[in-house]
């Protein structure tokens, strides 16, 4: 065994020796390729729930279409990271208490919607703030920007890419100009109202999934559905929902699916799972409906193009123009959130080059807990801004 080793270790040696000496090898050898693209991430090839799921070691990913293409130094760039819904907590925002930016900004969002949102976010009750959480988390993460203009206001000014989870893509084109914020709060408003009303007609809910090196991902979500059919069910759904890094995915759908899912789940590789506190099965098939009532709502919805470089959670391309954020707006309520290959496509570096500087905005730190997983070079350059 020892020798066998030994003389895979030897062409290894030998074949970097050519790859580094030969002209043009850089195209020509394998080896130096993989070795180029060791930090690149693509999707796995394949069609169906799992077309998202990243391998490394991929071939470099060809350049994004919509993308703009002016780069900025990492040293001298900020990028801004948004919360979406599930972050929410009764108190959040108390620590913007004397941010005067902050407090004006909860006042201005009390007067759209007509309910005091600064009570609500600081006080509860809780199942009022989780009703509320859409507009509550929009304005909170906001207002958390404006704790960050305070402290750090280079690091603000400097901001050239921003991103948000979900209902955080929202409050990214509000800081990029793409949306104004008394329209982005009655979008937040109307797409809460719509998926709440996508829940009540076919009750479900989502899932959180650790998976081992070697799980059945998709084997196990078609086991889930075949075990839930039935004649009061003859179509369950059970997708994947979110892709939060290689090791975790979330998937949504029919509560019996769910069930039949975490039944078996160990069987089919899964470590552990848990379940995700919200009312419904968002971000899938089921809300088709909801979709379509945010869709029409933004026909008469007023969208711009973003002037700084908003990567989409939708498809982890960056948003080119006011179509594009139209676009993307329109699946944000039941497409799959691609928000490990968004933030691959945010952080993405020729090896040893340095990262920019990232502003976790608001409540909850699960954005910082995500990035630690797929990028933890750009994680050592991120700061939580607390709400």
């Amino acid at each position: 065994m020892q020798s066998a080793v030994r003389r895979v270790s030897a062409r290894v040696r030998v074949a970097l020796a050519r790859a580094r000496s030969s002209p043009g090898a850089d195209e020509q050898s394998p080896l130096r390729r993989l070795l180029r693209d060791a930090s690149a991430h693509a999707e796995a090839a394949g069609a169906g729930e799992l077309q998202w799921a990243t391998q490394p070691y991929a071939s470099a990913p060809a350049a994004c279409a919509d993308a703009p293409a002016e780069r900025s130094e990492p040293r001298d760039a900020t990028v801004l990271l948004f919360p979406g819904q599930g972050s929410q907590y009764v108190g959040m925002g108390r620590r913007l208490r004397d941010v005067p930016a902050a407090r004006e900004l909860y006042d201005l969002a009390a007067s759209v919607v007509g309910w005091d949102v600064w009570r609500v976010c600081t006080e509860g009750p809780a199942a009022l703030l989780h009703e509320r959480c859409q507009v509550c988390v929009l304005v909170t993460a906001l207002a958390a920007l404006e704790r960050a203009r305070d402290e750090r206001p280079g690091a603000v000014q400097r901001a050239r890419a921003a991103a948000g989870f979900s209902l955080g893509e929202i409050a990214a084109l509000v800081f990029a100009g793409a949306l104004q914020l008394p329209h982005a709060l009655r979008l937040a408003e109307l797409r809460a109202a719509a998926m709440g009303a996508a829940a009540r007609e076919r009750p479900g809910g989502m899932l959180t999934l650790w998976l081992a090196p070697d799980a059945r991902l998709g084997a196990l979500l078609a086991e889930a559905r075949a075990r839930a059919a039935g004649a009061a069910l003859p179509e369950p759904v059970c997708e994947v929902a979110g892709y939060l890094s290689p090791g975790c995915k979330v998937v949504a759908g029919d509560e019996a699916a769910l069930r039949a899912l975490e039944a078996q789940a160990r069987a089919f590789g899964v470590r552990r799972t848990a379940r995700v506190a919200v009312a419904g099965a968002f971000h899938c098939a089921l809300m088709a409906r909801a979709e379509a009532a945010v869709r029409e709502a933004l026909r008469a919805l007023p969208v711009a193009a973003p002037r700084l470089r908003v990567v989409s959670c939708v498809d982890a391309r960056a948003v080119a123009d006011a179509a594009g954020a139209r676009r993307r707006l329109a699946r944000l309520t039941a497409a799959p959130l691609r928000w490990e290959q968004a933030l691959h496509a945010l952080y993405a570096r020729p090896r040893g080059a340095p990262q920019p500087l990232t502003l976790a905005l608001g409540p909850g730190g699960a954005l910082r807990s995500t990035l630690k997983l797929v990028n933890a070079r750009a994680w050592d350059a991120s700061l939580q801004v607390d709400a």
